[in-house]
């Protein structure tokens, strides 16, 4: 009796060629699914710089209430492209003023937070149309000056939970911003994002 092989070659499973081309196929179809790793360190990087800057802010608006002091967030650009930022208490009662903290007039409170500059940190995206978050077309001024808090770089809580109306920026120098707003009738802080291609600014978390 001769038994007929016709179904050998569907049952056979797949040859190596095969086997490697749909290995092939779906190295591809991951590859392009998963999200660019620099991507993904640059956007965390970028969190956790926001975070730590807006912990800042919380912690000088609780200080100037709780001990009926003015006090300050001050950030200062050092000549190598960082960033170095702290709290510092109106010690004479004209405000904080740099010269003030330099002598120690105003002394500073709690950790000194420091942003390298080629990092995630403050900073604007170049040639790009980055919106206002105000919503009123394009970001204006300079955009080499990430912190912008009247004409310095001093954002002051009061007793009374008034503040330094501010916008502190900040990239990942690649595609996207978050931007650190201060009111100044109330002393909040809220925190918006944007990436490069939308045509404006989102809440966190949207």
């Amino acid at each position: 009796m001769v038994i007929g092989n016709s179904g050998e070659s569907e049952n056979r499973g797949l040859s190596l060629i095969e086997a490697l081309l749909v290995l092939a196929v779906l190295t591809i179809i991951v590859t392009a699914t998963l999200p660019d790793l620099a991507e993904i360190r640059g956007a965390a990087a970028l969190g956790a710089a926001s975070s730590r800057i807006k912990g800042l802010l919380f912690r000088c608006r609780a200080y100037a209430i709780l001990n009926s002091r003015a006090t300050a967030v001050v950030f200062e650009h050092r000549g190598d492209g960082s960033w170095r930022c702290f709290i510092a208490v109106d010690g004479d009662g004209d405000g904080i003023r740099t010269r003030d903290i330099h002598r120690l007039i105003d002394p500073v409170v709690g950790e000194v937070l420091h942003l390298d500059g080629g990092g995630a940190g403050l900073g604007i995206l170049q040639d790009e149309f980055v919106p206002d978050p105000s919503g009123r077309g394009r970001l204006r001024g300079d955009l080499g000056d990430p912190v912008r808090a009247g004409r310095g770089n001093i954002i002051t809580f009061t007793p009374r939970s008034t503040a330094t109306p501010a916008s502190i920026y900040l990239t990942d120098h690649r595609a996207r911003m978050r931007v650190l707003r201060v009111y100044g009738g109330t002393g909040r802080v809220i925190s918006r994002v944007w990436r490069s291609g939308w045509p404006k600014w989102r809440s966190e978390g949207m």
